[in-house]
């Protein structure tokens, strides 16, 4: 898809008037589709959006009545508990690891490298993957064409409210995962992945100067708020 240059004029203006890192990718749905992508953030720890292609990975596997009690607590609550049972139940780690990179495959992304091993104390492994905004909206463009899609795609569109800040504050029916957390020195990384109405693929990520998790958040509300104004006829 193509922004157009008064848009993309407005997003440079937010970009400067933000205190700290953004970053921001978007096509149209459809595998294969072009993506774009503004500001100098491009990726970074994948934190909990990257439960998404976990609980389909379990779908993909055949889901019975107690795995989509976990995908639901895994996606609507962000519940890591949730989310690490979901990967236990896909095997030992390597294979758990293949299991939710064959679905990022499927969407088009042979450049993520799900993390098998823990790399942090405290923190999931899969949780730490690195994963770019452009990888991101390949996966959130193919979702509906993805096997085991729907029960999924119901629950992004169940995110409890507190955790319905950029993307959730355009559409009551927008689909969507958050993941922020901090990096060794504290400094926390908010990002989000979503698909907004029924032909739009989005990735927003802020790395905040102060640091906090609270203007992160602010900064993907101030992000979607300029999307909004560019989906406008």
């Amino acid at each position: 898809m193509q922004i157009a240059a008064t848009d993309r004029a407005r997003f440079q203006a937010l970009e400067a008037a933000v205190e700290g890192e953004v970053g921001l990718a978007l096509s149209v749905l459809g595998a294969g589709q072009q993506v774009e992508e503004l500001g100098p953030l491009r990726g970074g720890v994948a934190w909990s959006t990257i439960k998404v292609p976990l609980a389909l990975a379990v779908e993909a596997r055949g889901a019975d009545g107690r795995d989509r009690e976990l995908v639901d607590a895994a996606l609507t609550v962000s519940d890591n508990e949730a989310a690490l049972a979901l990967w236990e139940r896909l095997g030992p780690p390597e294979e758990a690891a293949a299991a939710v990179q064959d679905v990022l495959a499927s969407a088009g992304d042979t450049e993520t490298r799900v993390e098998p091993r823990i790399l942090r104390a405290g923190y999931t492994p899969f949780g730490q993957t690195e994963w770019s905004l452009r990888a991101q909206v390949q996966l959130m463009a193919a979702l509906p064409e993805l096997p085991g899609s729907e029960p999924v795609r119901a629950c992004m569109r169940q995110v409890v409210p507190e955790q319905r800040w950029g993307l959730g504050a355009l559409r009551e029916d927008v689909e969507l995962k958050g993941g922020w957390g901090p990096d060794p020195d504290g400094r926390h990384l908010v990002r989000q992945m979503g698909i907004v109405g029924s032909r739009l693929a989005v990735a927003l990520a802020a790395l905040p100067t102060d640091g906090t998790y609270e203007s992160g958040a602010a900064v993907l509300d101030r992000l979607a708020e300029w999307l909004g104004e560019s989906l406008r006829p």
